[in-house]
């Protein structure tokens, strides 16, 4: 089903959930939305249902590495709701449009390598050892560990404080999702895997493994990326 609701806002809802005794999924999202994003996301909770998962109103479920809220709807279906990506704690809102862009720009972060890695998405619930300037910086390396319990294997630091970077007090903990509020041009990274590394700077964002950086095949989304970001330099 497709509703236009106004100029911006598209809603849509499963159809393949009911015969299996479940509410209909609903969700909202912006026009601008790719349809297949929309299509994936659908027949997902579709084939969650069918192999017998069960939700209810006030779950959760995760996709990618956002957390979506399930609420009931006056048509008796099951609303998808997901953060803002504004303020914390987590505000959740109707609708899908930042699960699916993540969700989007994370896999084509990973895609985009050679040789091919598979994405090994967080939660955004999970931790982040952050730098004291990681709101700021504008060179950081981005290191990712083993992912441990909540532990999301992330660590931020800033490649301007060359002298901090081996100061314990200059880092601090913080929630993955509070860094995607305030830096929501690294959540495209946040599915690298554990054993990679990614350095960002004004021109150039390079993919980095135990024996040197990795290829980005051309025309994919980070060569597209650099590509852009050296254009708008020079």
């Amino acid at each position: 089903m497709k509703t236009e609701l106004d100029a911006d806002t598209v809603l849509r809802s499963t159809t393949g959930c009911r015969r299996f005794g479940h509410p209909e999924f609903e969700v909202r999202f912006s026009s601008r939305t790719v349809s297949q994003d929309v299509d994936w996301l659908l027949r997902y909770l579709e084939n969650r249902v069918s192999g017998g998962s069960k939700f209810q109103h006030g779950e959760t479920i995760q996709v990618g590495w956002m957390v979506a809220m399930l609420e009931d709807s006056t048509e008796g279906k099951l609303r998808v709701k997901e953060p803002d990506m504004k303020v914390v704690p987590v505000q959740f809102i109707d609708s899908v449009t930042h699960t699916l862009l993540h969700l989007r720009t994370q896999k084509d972060v990973v895609e985009s390598l050679v040789p091919p890695v598979d994405p090994d998405f967080p939660s955004l619930v999970h931790s982040v050892v952050v730098h004291a300037n990681y709101k700021a910086a504008r060179r950081v390396l981005l290191t990712r560990g083993a992912v441990e319990g909540a532990d999301s294997g992330w660590w931020l630091t800033d490649l301007d404080d060359t002298e901090g970077a081996q100061d314990p007090t200059r880092f601090s903990r913080t929630s993955l999702y509070q860094l995607g509020v305030d830096r929501p041009d690294l959540i495209k990274f946040f599915a690298v895997p554990a054993g990679l590394q990614v350095a960002i700077d004004d021109t150039y964002i390079g993919v980095i493994g135990a024996e040197g950086e990795l290829k980005q095949a051309p025309g994919t989304y980070l060569s597209e990326l650099n590509r852009i970001r050296r254009d708008t330099v020079t």
